[in-house]
């Protein structure tokens, strides 16, 4: 994945798949995070939406670019590349999805049940229906903090047996999730315990399930 590529995801509040392996080996990116997540709050506040600002599409593409505000002042007069106009207006439209939902009331929420591999934990999880697919909300608790060699990974699965992924997490606590499906079509949200070995299939520990 690109260094573009993945500001501009992690800018518009994706769940962005290998975000620990990137970070650990671009230096660049690392240094982004933080102001990438300042800006990734203030497009979520909906009032923003009712009012841009004027330059908020130069904001956004000079944080995709990496700049400075210095030279962002100094650009206004050259043109912007392609390539980062492109990503900036994908990342102001997720994001403006994210700000517009996420202080819109759910569309619906279910509880996570604890299997014998996980007994005392419990998870909430509250979901909002957008045109990009399904943003969820998930509150967990009595998980313990995974380290680098496992992850928790959240699915989705329809009543024929597909499974999509929703993402993973490390541990308890608030977790934002999108995922390109709708909950009607896949009723079934669980999550496993996985190891860090590649395999993309769900290893069958279920510590977190729906009670269907």
């Amino acid at each position: 994945m690109s260094c573009e590529a993945f500001q501009a995801r992690f800018l518009a509040g994706e769940v962005v798949a290998g975000r620990e392996g990137h970070l650990a080996t671009c230096a660049a990116c690392r240094s982004a995070v933080g102001g990438l997540e300042a800006l990734r709050d203030r497009l979520a506040d909906p009032l923003l939406w009712e009012e841009p600002e004027a330059d908020l599409g130069m904001r956004v593409v000079a944080a995709v670019a990496g700049e400075t505000e210095a030279a962002r002042v100094r650009r206004r007069t050259r043109r912007t590349p392609a390539w980062v106009a492109a990503v900036a207006a994908v990342a102001v439209v997720a994001a403006g999805a994210v700000g517009l939902t996420r202080y819109r009331a759910p569309d619906w929420e279910v509880a996570l049940v604890p299997t014998g591999a996980a007994p005392v934990a419990v998870a909430e999880v509250a979901g909002w229906n957008t045109d990009r697919g399904t943003r969820m909300e998930l509150e967990v608790r009595g998980l313990e903090t995974l380290g680098p060699d496992a992850y928790y990974e959240v699915w989705l699965t329809s009543s024929d047996g597909r499974h999509v992924s929703a993402g993973t997490f490390r541990g308890s606590g608030e977790v934002t999730l999108w995922v390109g499906v709708r909950r009607a079509d896949y009723p079934r949200i669980w999550v496993t315990l996985e190891p860090a070995d590649g395999d993309p299939a769900p290893s069958g520990r279920t510590v977190l399930d729906t009670r269907l």
